[in-house]
């Protein structure tokens, strides 16, 4: 069996099809870089470095990276042991992941301050359906804002449990991701503080932020992307919020 972090969310995807179809799914040059947030197994890695001129890939576990150095020997490949999303001044044109489920919000508000082409993720169910919802929806969150504002999303096909060892409690999805707006890094974290007062109104909110913007009786859940991002933006001491 794998070696397993469970605390990072872990579940490695065994599913030799479904690797086709992630790789045929970023439609990768052989002229492109390839970024890969967790290498794991590594088993998608391969698959990257037969496609791609160059894979760069993050393995924040050290058990896991140093398998991977053993396992993989191909030279157009760069494995790194750190936190990706930590990580600033990368270029790249692809990214592929399957996210491990605790990191998904980090890399997506990560994607939205970089620079890229594309990128072919897998995510939690569920958690794509917060990526879809919109204003005024129960599932409606920064993550959600964040997403419609920044990308371009398309749902491109379900993965099965036992596409995974070991296999999760909850189903999967890839999603192929376009990038449309790039935002600050202060602005995701601003973002997020306006929705810890999602139920507030939102005029109220930005007067008391030094925001600007008339939202008449609407509550901070109930503001469309584009709004939200430029109260976020307005707002330049982010401790009166």
């Amino acid at each position: 069996m794998p070696n397993i972090t469970k605390a990072l969310g872990q579940n490695m995807l065994v599913d030799c099809r479904v690797l086709g179809r992630i790789v045929e799914a970023a439609h990768i040059g052989k002229g492109e870089t390839v970024l890969e947030a967790g290498t794991g197994q590594g088993i998608l890695t391969a698959e990257l470095c037969k496609s791609a001129k160059h894979v760069i890939s993050y393995e924040v576990d050290k058990k896991l990276y140093q398998q991977a150095q053993e396992r993989l020997q191909f030279q157009d490949l760069k494995l790194v042991n750190a936190d990706l999303f930590k990580t600033t001044d990368l270029r790249f044109d692809v990214f592929v992941s399957n996210l491990p489920y605790s990191r998904s919000r980090d890399a997506f508000e990560w994607l939205a301050a970089e620079e890229f082409g594309r990128a072919v993720v897998m995510v939690q169910d569920e958690f794509g359906d917060k990526l879809a919802a919109r204003p005024g929806d129960k599932n409606y969150r920064a993550i959600s804002a964040l997403a419609a504002h920044c990308f371009s999303i398309e749902k491109l096909f379900r993965v099965g449990r036992h596409s995974f060892e070991p296999p999760p409690k909850v189903e999967s999805v890839v999603i192929r991701i376009i990038p449309v707006n790039i935002v600050r890094k202060e602005t995701v974290k601003v973002l997020n503080l306006l929705f810890s007062k999602r139920n507030k109104k939102a005029s109220t909110v930005a007067f008391r932020a030094g925001a600007q913007g008339d939202f008449g009786s609407r509550r901070i859940d109930q503001l469309a992307a584009a709004d939200l991002i430029r109260m976020a933006e307005s707002i330049s001491n982010v401790r009166s919020i």
